[in-house]
């Protein structure tokens, strides 16, 4: 059995790992893990009746815990979805950049989907998808023809920011779908 600490300490990562849309019950099953045995061991050798809030301080906060996690399962994804949301900006800018081309509407639109896309793939960093997805037609424009009017091309990237924040937005709703509240039931 645990102590009162201890699960208010598990409650505490539990939603701050929600915040960063991880939902794994074997990772609060590790950290309980580790915790029971750091209490244990110090019981054991008699060092202090307040073990668990040594052993809590010694694990780190949940904040810093949940960090950890987050960067070690994030790091090589969003590499890839950095790489997948350039090469998307920059088709769509290709796409866009064509004599024969001349539909705005579908443009936005396109940067739209793409940026909501990598937006929910990648939800810790969605302004860095947006960006990814909404320069390559402005830095087009301010290459072929260098005017001080086509820095307003800059208001383009309100589409991708757009698409992905409410990509992040969606992903947020799908975890507190799926993840366990505090009492059991499933949260709605």
């Amino acid at each position: 059995m645990t102590s009162p600490r201890i699960e208010a300490y598990l409650q505490r990562l539990r939603r701050e790992l929600r915040r960063q849309f991880i939902v794994d019950p074997r990772i609060l099953d590790e950290v309980r893990g580790h915790l029971v045995d750091a209490v244990e061991g110090a019981r054991k050798q008699g060092d202090s009746p307040e073990a668990d809030a040594e052993a809590m301080a010694r694990f780190g906060s949940p904040e810093v815990v949940a960090a950890a996690f987050v960067a070690d399962r994030t790091r090589i994804p969003h590499r890839w979805v950095l790489a997948a949301s350039m090469v998307a900006g920059g088709a769509i800018a290709f796409v866009d950049s064509r004599p024969s081309w001349d539909d705005t509407g579908i443009t936005a639109g396109a940067m739209l989907l793409a940026a909501a896309t990598f937006g929910f793939l990648g939800p810790q960093r969605p302004w860095r998808w947006a960006l990814a997805v909404g320069l390559w037609i402005p830095a087009y424009a301010l290459v072929r023809t260098p005017a001080p009017g086509t820095l307003a091309l800059l208001l383009v990237v309100i589409f991708p920011l757009a698409g992905a924040y409410a990509g992040r937005a969606v992903r947020y709703q799908s975890t507190v779908r799926r993840s366990p509240s505090s009492n059991g039931i499933t949260g709605l």
